[in-house]
């Protein structure tokens, strides 16, 4: 149930953020968000990577790229809490049948489970690391040194953390709009979450 429930709560976003999924300047930054934060695998192997490296951050990079770090880790744990407790409140027949009972059984279980305080903060920790990998971009040395480590990673067992803080940084490098594309995010999702709870939203946008 809980990898089908990831690819339902993927395949939503994907198709509520078309638009930016299809604009130049926000793509790559759209495309980060859905196959590294809001993905479909396990991503226990990176955070594990992450905390082992944390200490040794703290003596190589800026305070900011530790916190980003440690954000991106509680994303994770928030994503997986959150993802565990729903599967309890939905219909299992309803979720395998047809596509529109499918996101009726999700709407109805997300408005049962509750949890309307953690989503909020589900959200604004989206624009918070999204917003935190803009600045670490602005470091002149940051990304020259991811490149520079990709070996060391690999051997060291930290490919996955360092790919992802790899391709983080590339994709918000080419983000254009960083303030219209968070405030788009933000605004869509803190408009399904109230339509959620306050019973008037039957599908996603």
């Amino acid at each position: 149930m809980k990898k089908d429930l990831k690819v339902f709560q993927n395949n939503r976003l994907e198709n509520t953020y078309q638009d930016l999924l299809k604009d130049k300047g926000m793509q790559a930054a759209s495309r980060f968000f859905l196959d590294q934060l809001y993905c479909t695998h396990d991503v226990s192997t990176r955070d594990h990577q992450a905390e082992r490296v944390l200490p040794k951050l703290e003596k190589l990079l800026p305070g900011g790229a530790v916190e980003t770090v440690r954000k991106v880790i509680y994303m994770d744990y928030l994503a997986e809490l959150l993802d565990d407790e729903i599967t309890l409140f939905i219909n299992d027949k309803e979720f395998y049948s047809d596509a529109l009972l499918k996101e009726k059984s999700y709407i109805e279980a997300f408005r049962k489970q509750g949890q309307f305080d953690l989503r909020e903060q589900q959200i604004f920790l989206v624009r918070e690391v999204g917003e935190s990998l803009r600045k670490l971009m602005r470091l002149p040395f940051l990304r020259p040194l991811m490149k520079m480590t990709r070996g060391a990673a690999q051997k060291a067992n930290l490919e996955d953390f360092h790919n992802f803080l790899s391709e983080g940084l590339d994709a918000f490098a080419s983000l254009e709009k960083p303030t219209l594309f968070f405030q788009l995010i933000q605004e869509r999702e803190m408009s399904i979450l109230e339509g959620i709870r306050q019973g008037t939203l039957s599908k996603f946008p």
